[in-house]
C-alpha cells in the first residue's frame, strides 16, 4: 500500500467525499460503511439526496446523528439526473473545500485503503487526479476485473472516462477548476451528461497530470437496469452502439472538446481545435482523416480499432 506523508502539522490528509443519492436505500448502508471505514485519512462525507421516495434521505439523516463525519444537505428539488446532482454538490461544497475531493455512488463497496492509497499516489507523483480499475459484480455473484489503466492517449479524454467517477480523487486546485467551469456561463461544462468524463476532460484539457491506477479500488455493482455499467457484456455493447448511432457519443465528444479548448493553450489548443473541426464535419474526406486518428482517441487497442471502423463507415 502507498502511504501518504502527513502534512506539516503531522495530521492525516483531509478528504471530502461527495455522495449523490436517489432511491438507493437497498445498497446505501453497505456503501457508506465502506467509506466511513477508510483509514489513513481524515474523512468528511457530504450527501445530497435527489428527492428519493424509498426513505434514502431519512436514513441518511438518522445515520448523520450518530457520525459527525456525515452531513446531509437540505433538499433542493429534483436535479434531473446523477450528473446534475453531482454538479450541485460540487458548486455547494468546493468553494469552501479543504483538502482533497472524492466522489461516491450509492451502491458500490469501497476496498479498504482506497483513499489512503490514492492520496499517496497523488502526492508521490505530483498528479492532480487519480482514478482506477474496478471489480464489477452482479447479483448472481459473478466478478469481473474492469481494467482502466491502458496507456493514456493524446485525445482519449474526449471520448472516454478514466474509470467510474466513484474511483476519482482530485487535488484541491483541480476541484476548484471544475467548480469554476460549472459556474462559467461561457463553458458548456454543465451540459455534460456524465460528471466523470467531464472532469477528465477538464483536467487533461488544462494539461494537468491524471494517474489511472491498475489496482481495483472498489466493487462496482451491476444492476439489471444498469445496462451501460462497466461496459461488460452483450447488453452493454448493444446499448452503447445504439447511443453511437444516435450521435450521442459524438455529441458528448464535441462538448468535451469545447470545454477543453477553453482551458488549453498554445499547441494543445490548436490540436484540440483541429479535432473539434473533424468531429463537427460530416464530409467523407474529414471522416477518413478522423478515422486515421482513432489511435489517439481511445486507450484500449481493441477500442481504437472499433471506433476507427465506426468512424470510417459513418456510424460514429
Amino acid at each position: 500500500m502507498t502511504t501518504p506523508l502527513p502534512d506539516a502539522s503531522g495530521a492525516a490528509p483531509l478528504v471530502t467525499v461527495l455522495l449523490a443519492t436517489w432511491n438507493g436505500l437497498a445498497w446505501l448502508p453497505q456503501q457508506l460503511d465502506s467509506i466511513l471505514a477508510q483509514e489513513g485519512v481524515a474523512l468528511r462525507v457530504v450527501a445530497l439526496d435527489d428527492e428519493s421516495t424509498d426513505g434514502t434521505r431519512e436514513w441518511l439523516l438518522e445515520r448523520a446523528t450518530s457520525d459527525d463525519r456525515l452531513s446531509v444537505l437540505p433538499s433542493m428539488g429534483s436535479s434531473g439526473g446523477s450528473a446534475a446532482n453531482f454538479y450541485r454538490l460540487i458548486r455547494l461544497v468546493v468553494p469552501n473545500l479543504e483538502g482533497y475531493l472524492a466522489f461516491s455512488d450509492q451502491d458500490d463497496v469501497w476496498h479498504p485503503g482506497k483513499l489512503e492509497r490514492h492520496v499517496g499516489i497523488l502526492r508521490a507523483g505530483g498528479h492532480d487526479a487519480v482514478s482506477s480499475s474496478v471489480t464489477a459484480f452482479t447479483p448472481s455473484g459473478r466478478r469481473t476485473l474492469v481494467r482502466k489503466d491502458f496507456p493514456q492517449r493524446e485525445f482519449d479524454y474526449l471520448t472516454e472516462s478514466p474509470g467510474p467517477g466513484s474511483t476519482f480523487v482530485l487535488s484541491p486546485r483541480l476541484a476548484l477548476l471544475v467548480a469554476g467551469e460549472l459556474d462559467d456561463p461561457r463553458s458548456p461544462a454543465s451540459k455534460a451528461e456524465f460528471h466523470d468524463s467531464l472532469i477528465y476532460a477538464i483536467a487533461r484539457g488544462r494539461g494537468w497530470s491524471w494517474h489511472i491506477d491498475g489496482e481495483p479500488s472498489l466493487d462496482y455493482r451491476q444492476h439489471d437496469s444498469n445496462v451501460l455499467g462497466s461496459n461488460v457484456g452483450a447488453a452493454s455493447a448493444l446499448s452503447r452502439l445504439k447511443l453511437i448511432r444516435e450521435r450521442w457519443h459524438r455529441n458528448e465528444a464535441v462538448l468535451h472538446a469545447r470545454v477543453a479548448i477553453g482551458l488549453a493553450e498554445g499547441e494543445r489548443r490548436a490540436a484540440l481545435e483541429q479535432m473539434l473541426a473533424l468531429f463537427e464535419s460530416r464530409g467523407i474526406r474529414n471522416r477518413l482523416r478522423l478515422a486515421r486518428r482513432a489511435g489517439t482517441m481511445r486507450r484500449r487497442p481493441r477500442d481504437q480499432w472499433i471506433i476507427g471502423l465506426l468512424i470510417a463507415i459513418g456510424i460514429w
